[in-house]
C-alpha cells in the first residue's frame, strides 16, 4: 500500500480559458472551481512560446520542451519537395512522468491526456483518445481490452469519439454535426448537447476508475472545453462577426458558459472521491479567444515580398487593379497610405478589393523564395528560411540571415489591416530566442505575433500592395497562450501565488510522489521550487 500523503490527482480542463472561467466563478456559475480557488495556491502556467498550440500536452507529459520531444504542429513543409504534408505523430515521442512513476512502483491511472498514446504497458491503467479534442492514434488502452470495455460503458464519446478507433490526424469536433461549410442552427444545438452529454460520460468513466483503488497518481483530462472554444466562440462573444443572438438562444444560451458550468459540476463530483491527503492539481491548460489572425494570408504576403526583392516591382498587382483598390481603404488607412507615398492607392476612385487569393502558393514557387510559410497552427505563424546547406534549393547564406530577419520584421510590421487601419503584425522573432538549444528539423525559424483584436481579411503595405482573402473556416475560436494551475494538499499554502513553466509540472508532480527533488539531466523542467515538497 502506498503512502497516502504521496498521492497526486490531476483534474485538467483542456484549453479552458482562465479569464472566462474566472468570470463564471465571479458570476456563481462555477462554484466548485471557486471553492478550489479559495483553498489553493495559484500559478500562471507559461506554455512553450510560439509552438504552444501543438506542444502543450507533450511538454506537460514529458517535462521536456518541443526541441526534445519534437511535437509542434499537425502539418509541415516537406524538406525535400517544399510540399505541404501531414506531420506524422511518432508513436513514442518521450518518456512520460507516469511512466517514471510506474517504474518506481507507483500505481497510476491516466485518462485522455491529449497527444499521448496508450501503446505500452503502464503500472496501472491508461486510456487515450476516448474524449480528446485532438486525435492521432485512435482509442487505445492499457490493458488493451479496457478500450473494448469503455466502448460498452459508458460508450463512445458523443462528439469526440466519432470513428473511435481510426488512426488519423484530425479533430472530430471539426466534422461531427456539420454538413455544410458552417453549422446550421440545428447542428449547433446538437453539438452543444453532445458536448454536455460527453462531460457526463467522462465523469462516469473517471469516477469508475477512481473507485477501483487508491491510485498514487490519477490524471483525467476533459476535452469538451477545447472543442466548444474552437467551434462555438461566435455564440459566446457578442462582438464576434458571426454572433447571432437567435442561434445563441436556440442552443440554450452561451454554449461556453454551459460547457464550463457542466465541467464545474464534473469537478465537484470527482472532488468527493479525493481525500484531504491527496495533492490536488486543477489545470486549465491554455486559453481560448477569437480566431483573429492573418495566417491564411501569410503565404501570399511572403510571396509578394520575395517578388519585390527579386525586382518584380511593388507587389504583383496589375496597375489597373491597384488603382481600383485604393478607395476600398477606409479613411484611417488612407492617411497612412499618403504618408507612405503610395500614389496609386491614393488616386483610385473605385471601391472594390482584389479577388480573394489562394491560402497557399505552389511548392515550385515556395522553393525559390528566401522565406516561406512554415505551418505552425494559427495563433503564432511560422516562417522558414530557405537556407543554403539545409533546404534542397537553399538561397539564403548563413551570413545573410540577420539582415533578412530584420527586413522581414520591418516588411511584416508595415502591414495594415484595411478594415481597421491598425497593424496586422506586432512582432517577428527568431525561434532561437526562445529555444537557444535548437529546434527539430521541421520547426519554424521565425515566429510571427499577430495583432488579434479584429478579423484580418485584407491587408496592405506599400511594398506588398493589397492582399485579400476572407476567413471562411468554421472555427471561430483559437488559443491564448497561458494556462492556470490551482494546487492544494499537504504543505501547500492556500492563497500563495507563483508562476511556473509548463515543463516544470512533470518533475514537480514526480517530486510530490517522492521521486526526487534535484534537477535531472533527463528533463527540461525544474522540480525545485513551488509545488515541490517542503
Amino acid at each position: 500500500m502506498s503512502d497516502p500523503a504521496g498521492r497526486v490527482a490531476v483534474l485538467a480542463l483542456d484549453a479552458c480559458d482562465p479569464d472566462v472561467a474566472m468570470d463564471l466563478v465571479r458570476a456563481g456559475r462555477m462554484p466548485n472551481l471557486g471553492r478550489v480557488l479559495a483553498r489553493s495556491a495559484r500559478s500562471t502556467v507559461r506554455n512553450p512560446y510560439g509552438l504552444f498550440v501543438g506542444a502543450v500536452w507533450p511538454s506537460f507529459a514529458t517535462g521536456n520542451g518541443p526541441a526534445r520531444h519534437g511535437v509542434h504542429c499537425w502539418e509541415t513543409i516537406d524538406l525535400d519537395t517544399y510540399e505541404r504534408r501531414t506531420n506524422p505523430q511518432p508513436p513514442e515521442w518521450g518518456t512520460t512522468f507516469w511512466d517514471v512513476a510506474g517504474d518506481a512502483d507507483r500505481r497510476v491511472a491516466i485518462l485522455d491526456v491529449p497527444h499521448t498514446s496508450s501503446s505500452r504497458e503502464v503500472n496501472g491503467i491508461q486510456i487515450s483518445e476516448w474524449g480528446c479534442h485532438d486525435r492521432h492514434f485512435g482509442l487505445r488502452s492499457w490493458p488493451p481490452g479496457l478500450a473494448d470495455d469503455v466502448l460498452e460503458s459508458p460508450g463512445p464519446h458523443p462528439i469526440l469519439g466519432a470513428d473511435a478507433r481510426r488512426v488519423h490526424d484530425f479533430a472530430p469536433d471539426d466534422y461531427v454535426l456539420r454538413e455544410g461549410r458552417l453549422r446550421t442552427t440545428d447542428e449547433e444545438v446538437a453539438l452543444t448537447g453532445g458536448l454536455l452529454a460527453g462531460i457526463d460520460a467522462k465523469v462516469e468513466l473517471s469516477a469508475a476508475v477512481l473507485d477501483q483503488e487508491p491510485w498514487d497518481l490519477f490524471v483525467t483530462v476533459f476535452g469538451e472545453s477545447h472543442a466548444v472554444g474552437h467551434q462555438q466562440w461566435h455564440l459566446h462573444d457578442a462582438d464576434h462577426p458571426r454572433f447571432d443572438p437567435a442561434v445563441q438562444a436556440a442552443v440554450g444560451g452561451d454554449p461556453l458558459a454551459q460547457v464550463y458550468a457542466a465541467l464545474d459540476t464534473a469537478l465537484g463530483k470527482l472532488l468527493l472521491q479525493l481525500d484531504d491527503d491527496t495533492t490536488l492539481l486543477v489545470l486549465l491548460s491554455h486559453g481560448m479567444g477569437p480566431h483573429y489572425d492573418g495566417t491564411h494570408l501569410l503565404d501570399q504576403v511572403l510571396h509578394r515580398i520575395d517578388h519585390v526583392e527579386r525586382g518584380g516591382g511593388t507587389g504583383p498587382l496589375p496597375l489597373a487593379l491597384a488603382k481600383r483598390a485604393a478607395a476600398a481603404l477606409p479613411p484611417q488607412v488612407r492617411w497612412k497610405a499618403s504618408s507612405l507615398a503610395a500614389p496609386l492607392l491614393r488616386a483610385s476612385a473605385a471601391r472594390r478589393r482584389p479577388a480573394a487569393c489562394d491560402e497557399f502558393i505552389p511548392a515550385a514557387e515556395r522553393a525559390l523564395q528566401e522565406a516561406y510559410l512554415s505551418p505552425n497552427n494559427f495563433v503564432v505563424a511560422g516562417i522558414r528560411l530557405n537556407l543554403v546547406g539545409r533546404e534542397p534549393r537553399g538561397c539564403v547564406q548563413p551570413d545573410q540571415v540577420s539582415d533578412l530577419v530584420e527586413r522581414l520584421r520591418g516588411d511584416l510590421c508595415d502591414l495594415v489591416n484595411v478594415d481597421t487601419g491598425g497593424p496586422v503584425v506586432l512582432d517577428v522573432q527568431p525561434a532561437s530566442r526562445w529555444y537557444p538549444d535548437g529546434l527539430v528539423a521541421t520547426m519554424p525559424d521565425l515566429f510571427v505575433t499577430w495583432e488579434r483584436t479584429a478579423v484580418v481579411e485584407t491587408v496592405w503595405s506599400p511594398k506588398v500592395g493589397l492582399v485579400h482573402a476572407p476567413y471562411t473556416h468554421w472555427r471561430t475560436g483559437d488559443h491564448r497562450h497561458d494556462g492556470l494551475l490551482l494546487a492544494s494538499g499537504p504543505g501547500i499554502e492556500p492563497g500563495a501565488r507563483a508562476e511556473l513553466r509548463n515543463v516544470d509540472l512533470a518533475p514537480r508532480i514526480l517530486a510530490r510522489l517522492g521521486l526526487g527533488t534535484a534537477p535531472s539531466a533527463e528533463l527540461d523542467g525544474d522540480p525545485v521550487g513551488w509545488l515541490a515538497p517542503g
